[in-house]
C-alpha cells in the first residue's frame, strides 16, 4: 500500500472513535488538518466547510465498514463520490509524461477535500482500497 495515503486515510478516519472526535469543533478540526499537512498554517474552517468535513469522514468511514462486512454499500459510495467531488481535482501531466492528481482549488476546503481524494486515488491505483477496511484503518 502506498504507505503515506494509507497513513492519511488511517489517520482521518480514527479522528472518531468510542467516546473520542479528533474534529469535535471548527478549531480542533482546522488543528487536525494543519498537523496533517492538508490545510495551510493561516486557514481555518468556516461553518459549512467543518459540516462538509464530518461528512466526508463518515462516508469514507460508511465504505470502510461495507468493506469490512463483505458488502456493497451504494448510498455510502454515493454520498462519498459526492463529498470528494468538492476537491476538484485533474490530470497533471509534466514534462516527462508522469502524471498526477491535483487540486484545481483555488481555495483551502477544497485542496483539503482533494489530498484526501488523491489518497484514495492511489490506494485503489495500488490495487488496496478495496481490502481497506474500519478494522484496518484503526490498527
Amino acid at each position: 500500500m502506498p504507505d503515506a495515503a494509507l497513513r492519511l486515510i488511517q489517520s482521518f478516519t480514527t479522528t472518531l472513535s468510542p467516546g473520542t472526535d479528533l474534529l469535535h469543533s471548527r478549531d480542533e478540526a482546522a488543528e487536525w488538518l494543519h498537523a496533517a499537512g492538508l490545510l495551510p498554517a493561516e486557514a481555518g474552517l468556516s461553518n459549512s466547510e467543518f459540516a462538509a468535513l464530518l461528512r466526508l469522514r463518515e462516508a469514507i468511514r460508511d465504505v470502510l465498514g461495507a468493506h469490512g462486512d463483505g458488502r456493497e454499500d451504494a448510498d455510502a459510495a454515493a454520498r462519498l463520490t459526492r463529498t470528494l467531488a468538492e476537491g476538484r481535482l485533474v490530470v497533471i501531466v509534466d514534462p516527462a509524461s508522469t502524471v498526477r492528481l491535483a487540486s484545481a482549488a483555488r481555495s483551502s476546503y477544497p485542496s483539503v477535500v482533494a489530498g484526501i481524494a488523491v489518497a484514495i486515488a492511489d490506494l485503489a491505483a495500488a490495487g488496496d482500497w478495496l481490502g481497506l477496511t474500519l478494522g484496518s484503518a484503526q490498527s
